[in-house]
């Protein structure tokens, strides 16, 4: 996934509209958009969602709230594509939802392990739990950083914020450091709130795709094309790297692994690189059709 988008649990009405954006997913929030009061007519609301064409995620409350374990309920009825934890900082609590989807698994005659555990690291404890968070289950294959503005990390942190993410810096790697090295491959980063800022989304989700981030949520449908644009390889990357891969494959057949390319020396690392690109382009062209808004953008 290279875009995910938030939808109000209390306005379904609004999924359609998301899904012209071109998103690669949704996240149906039960949680930071929805008042108190209107927290349970919003996971009813979850049920009156038909099949989409896109996976559908939910952003359950968190633990100390009182709803994440009917949120977590409904969502596993449902049989979503995964839950998004906010504020995730206990591996416990990741592990007791895991047994808890198995069972709504098992109950709804679903596959074991289908839906998808996803971390929202939002404080700096969470930053610092990050490895054991993404290694406390084997739904865990995917994290996100909460990069926004405002929000509860850059409270947490008493850092500055800026697009260019200077005060979340040290932050964002360990987040991007911790979920590489317990195996998660794609992790990604969490909302950009300014959706009119678009030129500072772009410097935003730059940073985060050097860093290594593989794709960004947003929080408004306009916000779709930029970060699928930044997060899909070029097609001049994407030629690069395939005349790359062609040459140092052909160079392994006869019996050697460093060539230069294009005046560049390759090697087995350079090459892992360039499959990492081409398995981006491939899935980026492969996660659905574009849309009216995507071709005219």
């Amino acid at each position: 996934m290279r875009s995910m988008l938030f939808v109000p649990g209390n306005r379904p009405d609004l999924v359609v509209k998301a899904l012209a954006s071109g998103v690669d997913a949704l996240i149906f929030d039960l949680e930071d958009s929805v008042p108190e009061a209107s927290k349970g007519a919003a996971r009813d609301n979850l049920a009156g969602i038909e099949a989409l064409p896109v996976p559908l995620f939910v952003r359950v409350n968190g633990a100390d709230t009182g709803h994440l374990w009917e949120d977590v309920t409904a969502a596993g009825s449902r049989g979503v594509a995964g839950v998004v934890l906010p504020k995730a900082e206990d591996p416990a609590t990741i592990q007791r939802i895991d047994g808890a989807l198995t069972a709504l698994e098992i109950a709804g005659g679903g596959e074991r392990g289908s839906t998808a555990i996803v971390p929202l690291v939002e404080s700096a404890s969470g930053v610092l739990a990050t490895y054991d968070l993404c290694r406390a289950s084997l739904r865990v294959r995917t994290i996100l950083f909460g990069s926004g503005e405002e929000g509860d990390l850059v409270a947490d942190l008493g850092c500055e914020w800026s697009p260019e993410g200077t005060g979340l810096l040290t932050a964002r790697a360990s987040v991007l450091m911790a979920a590489r090295a317990a195996g998660v491959e794609e992790p990604m980063e969490a909302v950009f709130m300014d959706f009119r800022n678009l030129d500072g989304l772009r410097t935003e989700c730059l940073l985060a795709r050097r860093l290594g981030y593989v794709g960004k949520v947003a929080i408004h449908p306009q916000q779709v094309a930029v970060i699928n644009e930044v997060f899909t390889p070029s097609p001049e990357v994407v030629a690069k790297s395939r005349r790359i891969v062609d040459e140092f494959e052909k160079a392994v057949a006869q019996g050697s692994a460093s060539i230069a390319v294009d005046g560049r020396m390759v090697d087995y690392a350079v090459a892992r690189v360039s499959r990492a690109v081409l398995a981006r382009a491939h899935a980026a062209t492969a996660s659905r059709p574009a849309t009216s808004n995507e071709s005219e953008a």
